[in-house]
């Protein structure tokens, strides 16, 4: 038995984001289509697309561990809809200008580009909020 391959997480800071970041890379490069990642004000959103469904087992395991780290999430319209462009070829900077959505990466993400962005925004504010901890 196959499973879905779509998953959308709520989360509450940069660390987790890139825990899930490196568990997807380790456990599920094979099945990884693309993840996007953004940032929020308050929380960072995780969109998982795999190829194609898995077993039940691991989608299981895939499942626990997106919910260790955060809370299933259904996006607003907006962020649906900037979701479904990024999906559909759009340029990055131009979702982001049109929905106003911080998209930190999209793809098959490095946790580099994560930590980066992370680092820009503390030195930019000259403190490290919690939801880039």
């Amino acid at each position: 038995m196959k499973t879905h391959t779509e998953y959308m997480y709520s989360l509450a800071n940069a660390s987790f984001t890139l825990r899930i970041i490196e568990h997807l890379r380790n456990k599920y490069q094979s099945t990884l289509d693309s993840v996007a990642v953004i940032n929020l004000i308050d929380r960072w959103l995780v969109k998982v697309n795999l190829k194609e469904s898995i077993d039940v087992f691991s989608a299981k395991n895939l499942q626990a561990f997106l919910n260790e780290m955060g809370v299933a999430y259904k996006p607003s319209a907006r962020i649906a809809t900037a979701l479904a462009k990024l999906e559909a070829g759009e340029s990055i900077t131009a979702i982001m200008n049109r929905y106003q959505v911080v998209i930190v990466a999209y793809g098959k993400p490095e946790k580099e580009e994560i930590e980066i962005f992370r680092e820009q925004i503390v030195e930019r504010l000259g403190y490290c909020p919690q939801n880039m901890a």
